[in-house]
């Protein structure tokens, strides 16, 4: 299937990675189409022909699209009229409930636990913005981070903390029951990085050099690409530790590195090269 420009697996009636959401743009280049299917099973020696992927569409034109970390649940950002619409479907039983709505329609979402929902403003260099958090069983709607230019954030597992970068992609840390930001003396930007299940560390891809620049928006026009270090964040005191540099080791090779992602014991980092989009795995052990 071509041109999937996001793809997400999860559950399907608790069965590990059965189930995938893949996003991507129907012919006319412009409609955002996103569907849900099961994955086929992959049969050893069986008929390759017959690997048909079925399942239902979703709206057309979902803004943006977040997974619960148990994997049985998608949130997602629908335009209805001039306002947003945030819903949860259940993949177990299908059923659908409406937890946001908003005037404003710029958001990204993510879904650190069962018990929260991160919605931050788009980030532009000169824009002010603001992060906010749902609560999914009760709909409650509470503002955490504000007034920060080109604001990007990453919550903690426990929702304690966020990983948060500005428009100089100075990182730092807020911890939400203080109100008090750590800055970290790292520059790079919370998409560029993971935290760890333990909610302790975090591991980043971060830029040799950085050029001045109006961030986020030069780095996601594509206008400026970053050659990144892999780094460790000891998160209770700041304490960062090189753990690679692909540009010098053996066959080196420049990586922008996003879509940093830990495996289930903590074993392995995984990330997605920005340049080519080719998929890297590194053996933190």
């Amino acid at each position: 299937i071509p041109k999937i420009y996001e793809a997400y697996f999860s559950n399907h009636k608790n069965k590990k990675g059965e189930s995938v959401m893949m996003r991507h743009l129907k012919t006319d280049d412009k409609t955002i189409e996103t569907f849900l299917g099961i994955v086929p099973k992959d049969v050893l020696g069986g008929d390759v022909g017959n690997n048909e992927i079925k399942g239902v569409f979703l709206p057309d034109n979902i803004t943006d699209v977040s997974i619960s970390p148990d994997t049985i649940k998608i949130f997602y950002l629908l335009n209805i009229g001039d306002n947003v619409v945030g819903t949860i479907l259940n993949l177990l039983d299908n059923k659908k409930i409406q937890v946001f709505d908003s005037a404003f329609t710029e958001w990204l979402s993510f879904w650190p636990n069962n018990n929260m929902i991160t919605l931050t403003t788009k980030p532009s260099w000169s824009v002010p913005g603001h992060m906010y958090t749902i609560n999914p069983s009760t709909k409650s709607f509470n503002r955490i981070l504000s007034n920060v230019n080109g604001l990007t954030t990453l919550a903690s597992p426990d929702g304690k903390s966020v990983l948060y970068g500005d428009n100089n992609l100075s990182l730092s840390i807020y911890h939400v029951s203080t109100k008090i930001s750590d800055v970290l003396g790292i520059r790079t930007l919370p998409e560029k990085c993971v935290w760890s299940k333990g909610n302790d560390s975090i591991y980043c891809a971060v830029p040799t050099f950085v050029t001045s620049g109006q961030y986020p928006d030069t780095w996601y026009q594509g206008e400026v690409s970053f050659s990144d270090q892999i780094w460790k964040i000891n998160a209770k005191d700041g304490n960062a530790t090189m753990l690679l540099d692909p540009s010098t080791t053996p066959g080196g090779e420049e990586i922008d590195g996003i879509k940093l992602a830990l495996d289930a014991n903590g074993k392995y980092l995984f990330f997605v090269n920005k340049k080519d989009s080719f998929l890297w795995k590194l053996d933190l052990q």
